[in-house]
């Protein structure tokens, strides 16, 4: 049983409050990542769970027992830092086994904790080279192998992964989700990558400011955001925003006018809104079509990016606005062509003026004729 708890858990700096009333519950055996912004508080917050930072107020809890004023290493956690920070000097496994020779354990038994966690880590070849023998994605492994074997209640990530080029950052992101898999601990990851947040937790908690902005499984946050920062935080790429105003409020939902002449009736709950609101249209890029079906807009494309499977096209649109449309890898679509963009209401997210997202009368499923034209409409 390994649980972090926080209750109303505030940092100062002087004058500067940065973490400001934080209650999260961090369940037995969850991955929970904290993703953000530069500057959000998701690294002051993970320190502070460790012991490396005060808590001005509020309680940590872990596993039930109020640890505010516990030191760091009586916590029972273990902390993998961005830089792999392994003693040059020693070798794979005494780098592995450093913290046990300094609790007191005997070599012998520390040697073989050492090749246990080895060859979980696939680090068994290894064991004897120093780390100026290593590539980055070996040195990252060595720096979580020295936190498995102090074998923690739970296990601290902050960004271990952003010292590393993209095919290595992909690697380790599977090779974490598979130890995860493996030991069924307790992870608390932090990232400024999005991606990263997606594929990795069970749970995300989305921070800025030094607040929680949601916290969810990362299809709940992708589907169902709460906000304009959520909706625009989550998501690669990021989902198109469009300015609009409010023709109609009924028991259907809320009809808008989109740039151009072109309506569109999203079926939200309206009691929030009335006719002559401004409002926010979300919409992610893989619900836009280059077809007539539904409210069309007209545009002009910009910017095509041909990724192989599939293609980006950046396309602007009356008033200034780009969206960008998601299509199959072989769209024929070049800079300069003339594009009607299909939006389908059923799709798209609807925000209020202070951002708050405006909550669908009910989770849509896709028509078999429109999982035909998502299929075929590119």
């Amino acid at each position: 049983m390994s649980t972090v708890t926080l209750r109303d858990v505030r940092k100062r700096y002087a004058d500067t409050e940065v973490i400001k009333g934080i209650d999260l519950d961090i369940g037995d055996r969850e991955f929970v990542v904290f993703v953000g912004p530069s500057g959000c508080g998701k690294s002051t917050l993970l320190r502070m769970i460790a012991g490396l930072e005060e808590i001005t107020s509020g309680d940590l809890l872990i596993d039930g027992e109020k640890v505010n004023d516990v030191p760091p290493d009586k916590r029972g956690l273990a902390m993998v830092f961005q830089t792999y920070a392994l003693y040059p000097h020693m070798t794979v496994a005494e780098n592995m086994s450093f913290s046990l020779r300094l609790a007191g354990m005997p070599k012998a038994q520390r040697n073989d904790r050492a090749r246990e966690v080895a060859r979980i880590l696939q680090l068994e070849p290894l064991l004897q080279r120093k780390p100026k023998e290593l590539s980055g994605g070996q040195r990252q492994r060595v720096a979580i192998g020295r936190a498995l074997v102090r074998n923690p209640k739970v296990f601290l990530f902050d960004e271990p992964l952003s010292n590393l080029d993209a095919a290595l950052r992909v690697q380790m992101r599977l090779e974490l989700a598979s130890l995860h898999n493996s030991l069924q601990a307790t992870m608390i990851y932090v990232t400024h990558d999005q991606v990263e947040a997606m594929t990795l937790a069970d749970k995300i908690v989305v921070l800025q400011g030094g607040v929680v902005e949601q916290v969810g499984s990362p299809l709940e946050l992708y589907h169902h955001p709460n906000n304009l920062f959520v909706a625009g935080f989550i998501g690669s790429p990021k989902m198109n925003f469009l300015s609009v105003t409010v023709t109609a409020v009924n028991d259907s939902g809320a009809t808008v006018k989109l740039p151009g002449e072109a309506t569109v009736t999203i079926p939200v709950k309206p009691e929030r809104l009335s006719v002559g609101d401004r409002a926010t249209v979300g919409i992610r890029p893989e619900h836009l079509r280059f077809t007539e079906n539904y409210a069309t807009v007209n545009g002009e494309v910009l910017v095509v990016e041909r990724l192989g499977g599939e293609t980006y096209l950046y396309v602007k649109i009356a008033g200034g606005d780009t969206l960008v449309v998601q299509t199959d890898g072989d769209n024929s679509n070049y800079t300069g062509d003339r594009v009607p963009i299909s939006i389908n209401g059923n799709f798209c997210h609807l925000f209020d003026q202070q951002g708050a997202a405006i909550h669908k009368t009910r989770r849509h499923h896709l028509t078999p004729y429109e999982q035909h034209e998502h299929k075929l409409s590119y």
